[in-house]
């Protein structure tokens, strides 16, 4: 991956994922984990939606697995390197997202409980913008967060 210099024309635009944790813990001391999952997550969303219409997604182009995995441009190796989507499913009542590396759980002990809420918010405001509804989202336990995988429900409000 090229790393850009475009905004920040002598560091690049990427910073490391410690500084992001160290941000996330900070944010977590000060307000408590919850209040904190909820700004965060908040954020994620508006940029997810952002995401959605800068590619360009909608129900129209295809279907929303495609459309998840087409994300991975963004998010994924080729992108900003937040995580990598590994499966997308559509149920009748929800959707589950499988995603990887997650940077929330970076430097996290195996068996970590550790939440995502930047990445909830993230895949949550995408879908959101691309199926022109709310959803709630969740994040779901996976047995010790093995290999640093996580799963997400969204379901329609």
């Amino acid at each position: 991956m090229t790393t850009s210099n475009t905004l920040r024309p002598q560091l690049g635009d990427f910073v490391n994922v410690m500084d992001y944790k160290a941000l996330l813990d900070g944010i977590e001391d000060n307000l408590g984990s919850k209040a904190a999952a909820v700004i965060i997550g908040a954020a994620g969303r508006t940029y997810g939606k952002k995401i959605a219409t800068k590619l360009g997604a909608s129900m129209e182009s295809n279907d929303l697995p495609t459309i998840l995995k087409r994300l991975n441009t963004s998010l994924g190796v080729e992108g900003t390197r937040l995580c990598l989507i590994e499966e997308v499913s559509q149920q009748e009542n929800f959707i589950r997202v499988k995603v990887t590396e997650p940077v929330e759980m970076s430097g996290e002990n195996s068996g970590s409980i550790r939440l995502c809420p930047f990445t909830l918010g993230i895949l949550g405001g995408f879908i959101d913008q691309v199926m022109q509804k709310r959803h709630q989202a969740r994040q779901v336990p996976v047995g010790d967060q093995i290999n640093f995988q996580t799963e997400f429900e969204f379901t329609a409000l």
